[in-house]
């Protein structure tokens, strides 16, 4: 089993922290910059996006969420949808919206230039990251012990995510409680060894 990933990548981190938590160890891995086209990760994924993870079976999975559904299906102890699977699935989901609008965010400054930030859509992607975390602040995911679950790891993943990639703005707003849950789950290996780096 191996998995494509980047070391930045939101989408990889959420796949790796999944797989650590089901499995206990980190899934193989082959680090690729999916940017340069990278012939491996091609012949595996034609859309050139991470993760990827080719199962032993030589079945390539793509896409973050559904790679944790495999898992699921695969190993469905522990489960990452905690005690109640549609709670979990919908803070996960307000979660992944400020993942996508972070990583648009990106990719419209590499297609345009930095003024995109302030462009009507990079405004509205601003405003879908500071609602998105700020909706989680309100009703934050839980963790007390045991294994994390979906909801959980996508906040912090997100919180992670924009503060990697948009540090020290002046639009970040404060959020005690997901900094709580954060420095609750830091210190697992699963979150320890996938911070995003450069």
């Amino acid at each position: 089993m191996k998995l494509f990933l980047n070391t930045t990548s939101p989408y990889a981190r959420i796949a790796r922290i999944s797989f650590e938590e089901k499995i206990g160890s980190d899934v193989p891995g082959e680090v690729v910059d999916p940017w340069a086209d990278a012939p491996a990760l091609l012949e595996v994924n034609p859309a050139a996006r991470v993760p990827a993870l080719v199962t032993n079976d030589g079945v390539t999975l793509t896409e973050s969420l559904l790679i944790v559904l495999w898992l699921e299906s695969q190993r469905p102890s522990p489960s990452l949808l905690g005690d109640s699977a549609t709670r979990t699935i919908a803070k996960a989901g307000v979660a992944m919206g400020v993942i996508d609008a972070a990583v648009h965010t990106l990719i419209g400054r590499k297609i345009t230039d930095a003024g995109f930030d302030e462009a009507p859509v990079g405004l509205r992607r601003r405003r879908s990251m500071v609602n998105g975390l700020l909706k989680l602040e309100q009703d934050p995911p839980t963790y007390e012990a045991g294994t994390p679950d979906l909801a959980a790891i996508t906040a912090v993943v997100a919180l992670d995510y924009v503060r990697f990639r948009f540090p020290k703005t002046e639009w970040m707003p404060s959020l005690p409680e997901l900094d709580a849950l954060r420095n609750r789950l830091s210190s697992r290996p699963s979150f320890e060894h996938s911070v995003p780096k450069q």
